[in-house]
């Protein structure tokens, strides 16, 4: 009887909030991410019981079919969504040039704008001060770790300086194993340098990535992978699952959506993993943390039901049940901090052996250094993967040069 009375108390507050809508309407969601799409069905299933006369239409496409679909539709005009989800790091080809596309929502979101850890939630896609999409990932970088393994080597893990990582992982190769699997197209260097505090661009918009501290983890992963020899490179898609459930590495770092990619394609390794935060370098540079990744909700300006866009988009982003929800069904660590004192938040997780993940990120997420984001994101990340990363780490240029054409490139780039 009390969960019925609860029950009928929280359809009431919503009746009362929101009245219901009298005609029969279905909005258009574009989003690319399969654990977004399943939660946002799950929402939309539960919204229908408040709107019971609204539709959300989830529809999925690939990631760089959906961004170009919906960025061709803006500029035409006409064939655009009512909402979509964008991911942080192509928000800037929307907001390049003249009037952009989306609503703002700065008004709209109001004094909740004080329950958001606003790094996350809101910052990634604000663009001169207009607030255009709402992040439900609070994306803090863990270092994952296969603790076993380590074990077998006489150690207690990876250690938290890079200097002990390599020291460690000199260990942990007598065994057979590396301590790092790392990709030829950047990831770990993106990690890394987002720990600095500047990322690919400074805090002014200017493009940062080779700066010192960007000369450093770009040495560090070439030493890794050639001096050292802790590393090996990652192999691609499918093949990486299958490397990291044959032993053949011990450590991935990722934000705490990755646990749910882990736990779908390695779950034979259940209560195999530990986790912590990231090393920082001896003398004190870095952060144990950074971000990764996001995913902002957008309404578009051709939306014609943007209240009721605005409604679903509130009641799955700016609740704590509706971001627990995504806690829960996807490891998506909300930016709603009221969610932040709910117990459910820190549950035990077997698969890693029974720690408290949401106790580990709600330690370090107030070290998340800023994301300085850009217009000229998407070229310039590009560049440096093909210029610096790549050619680097395949040994087929020295540091000095690819960051010299690096520059080279920034410069014509955003000319």
């Amino acid at each position: 009887m009390k969960a019925a009375r609860w029950t009928l108390v929280w359809l009431l507050v919503f009746l009362i909030a929101f009245p219901i809508v009298a005609t029969a309407q279905t909005l258009e969601f574009w989003g690319f991410a399969d654990n977004r799409n399943k939660w946002y069905e799950a929402m939309a299933e539960e919204f229908k019981k408040i709107y019971p006369n609204v539709t959300i239409n989830i529809r999925s496409f690939p990631y760089e079919e959906m961004h170009n679909r919906l960025l061709t539709a803006l500029v035409a005009g006409i064939g655009a969504p009512d909402i979509a989800d964008v991911e942080i790091s192509r928000m800037g080809q929307f907001v390049k040039g003249g009037e952009v596309g989306f609503v703002p929502l700065n008004n709209l979101i109001g004094d909740e704008i004080n329950n958001l850890y606003t790094g996350a939630a809101t910052a990634p896609w604000t663009w001169q001060e207009q607030i255009y999409g709402i992040g439900n990932e609070l994306n803090a970088v863990l270092m994952f770790y296969r603790w076993d393994l380590y074990e077998n080597a006489g150690l207690t893990g990876p250690g938290s300086t890079w200097e002990e990582f390599i020291e460690n992982g000199k260990k942990l190769a007598s065994t057979g194993v590396k301590a790092l699997a790392i990709n030829d197209q950047g990831w770990e260097y993106w990690w890394i340098i987002a720990s600095a505090g500047d990322g690919f661009f400074d805090s002014e918009g200017n493009v940062a990535a080779d700066n010192a501290f960007g000369r450093k983890v770009m040495q560090l992963l070439y030493d890794m992978l050639h001096v050292h020899e802790v590393a090996m490179f990652a192999p691609l898609d499918t093949a990486y699952y299958g490397a990291m459930q044959a032993g053949d590495f011990a450590v991935h770092m990722g934000a705490p959506w990755y646990q749910g990619f882990m736990k779908d394609n390695a779950a034979s390794l259940e209560g195999k993993w530990k986790m912590q935060p990231l090393p920082v370098f001896a003398d004190g540079t870095g952060a144990p943390t950074a971000t990764h990744g996001g995913t902002g909700t957008v309404i578009t300006k051709q939306s014609k039901h943007a209240d009721i866009a605005w409604e679903f988009i509130k009641f799955a982003n700016l609740t704590v049940e509706g971001t627990l929800r995504a806690f829960d069904m996807a490891n998506l660590f909300p930016t709603y901090t009221p969610a932040w004192t709910d117990e459910r938040l820190y549950r035990t997780d077997d698969y890693f052996s029974g720690q408290r993940p949401a106790q580990i990120i709600s330690e370090v997420a107030p070290l998340i250094p800023p994301l300085n984001n850009s217009p000229y994101w998407p070229e310039v990340t590009d560049a440096f993967t093909r210029l610096v990363v790549t050619p680097v780490l395949q040994q087929t240029t020295d540091i000095d040069r690819a960051f010299a054409d690096f520059r080279r490139e920034v410069d014509r780039i955003i000319r």
